[in-house]
C-alpha cells in the first residue's frame, strides 16, 4: 500500500555524541508490560478491528499478520519472564463507563467519527466488560498477575502503575503490546521521564502503520530508551550479558 515517504537524519548525521546514554539494567529489578492486547483490535465486532475493515479489508488483514509475530514474541518474553518468577503486568485500554463519558472529548470524538463512517455499525473503543475489552486470549494473565484499566493513551495517567512498579522494587521495564506508536510509546515515554530503564521490544509490538512505528523507534532509541528484538531481550535475560544492539539504525 503506497504511503508518504519520510527522511529522518541517517545515523552518522545524529550528534549521537551529544545524546548518548546507557541504562544500567538490572535482570532481577525488569517486568515486562503487555500493554493493551485486545480483542477489539483483532477481530471484535463493533470496535477498532471492524470500523478499519469497512475502510480497508487489506489494510486490518496486513495488521493481523504482523500481530500474530507480536503475539509469538510476546509469548516467548512471557515464559521466560514466568519461568525466572519475574514480575509481569498487563493494561487493558477504554471506556470504564458503559456510555464511553469518562473518556476525554478528543477519544469521544474519535468514536462520534467512527461511527457516523461506517453508519453506525462499529466505533472504536470497546467498554469495560465487553467482550472486545478482554485480553487476547494467547497472551493472556496468569492467576496473580497484575492487570491494570485504563482509558488514557499512557498507563501512568490513569493506573496506580508506577506506585504498584516502585513497590515492586521495578527499575527496567520491557514493553511490548498495542499500538505501537501509541500506548505503548505514550507508557514508554512516560516511564522513561519517571527514571525507569525502558525497553521497547521493537518485534512484540504492532500497529496499523508500520512506518510510523519504525520512526517513533527510532527516535524513542535515540532519546529515552532502548529499542531492541526479543531474541537479545531473551539473550541478555538468559545470559545477563549488557546487550550489544539497543537501537534501531537508519
Amino acid at each position: 500500500m503506497p504511503g508518504k515517504t519520510l527522511t529522518l537524519l541517517d545515523d552518522d548525521q545524529w550528534p549521537r555524541s551529544g545524546f548518548d546514554f546507557t541504562l544500567p539494567l538490572q535482570r532481577e529489578s525488569a517486568a515486562l508490560g503487555v500493554i493493551d492486547v485486545q480483542g477489539y483490535v483483532f477481530d471484535a465486532e463493533g470496535h477498532l478491528s471492524h470500523t478499519v475493515r469497512q475502510h480497508s479489508t487489506e489494510l486490518q488483514r496486513e495488521y493481523n499478520a504482523r500481530a500474530d509475530v507480536m503475539i509469538t514474541n510476546i509469548q516467548q518474553l512471557l515464559a521466560a519472564f514466568r519461568d525466572a518468577n519475574q514480575i509481569v503486568f498487563y493494561t487493558r485500554h477504554g471506556a470504564q463507563l458503559p456510555d464511553g463519558s469518562d473518556l476525554i472529548q478528543r477519544r469521544r470524538g474519535r468514536e462520534a467519527a467512527a461511527l457516523q463512517a461506517t453508519g453506525d455499525t462499529s466505533g472504536h473503543m470497546p467498554a469495560k466488560h465487553e467482550p472486545g475489552y478482554e485480553i487476547d486470549p494467547r497472551v493472556a494473565p496468569c492467576a496473580g498477575e497484575l492487570v491494570l484499566d485504563k482509558n488514557t493513551s499512557s498507563a501512568f495517567h490513569t493506573t496506580p502503575v508506577d506506585l504498584y512498579l516502585r513497590n515492586l522494587g521495578i527499575d527496567t521495564l520491557i514493553l511490548t503490546g498495542v499500538a505501537a506508536d501509541q500506548c505503548v510509546l505514550a507508557t514508554a515515554i512516560d516511564a522513561a521521564d519517571r527514571g525507569f530503564h525502558v525497553i521497547l521490544a521493537t518485534d512484540a509490538v504492532a500497529n496499523l502503520d508500520p512506518g510510523s512505528a519504525e520512526a517513533t523507534q527510532i527516535l524513542f532509541g535515540r532519546i529515552w530508551g532502548y529499542v531492541m528484538t526479543t531474541a537479545d531481550i531473551l539473550h541478555w535475560l538468559q545470559t545477563g550479558e549488557p546487550p550489544e544492539r539497543t537501537r534501531l539504525s537508519v
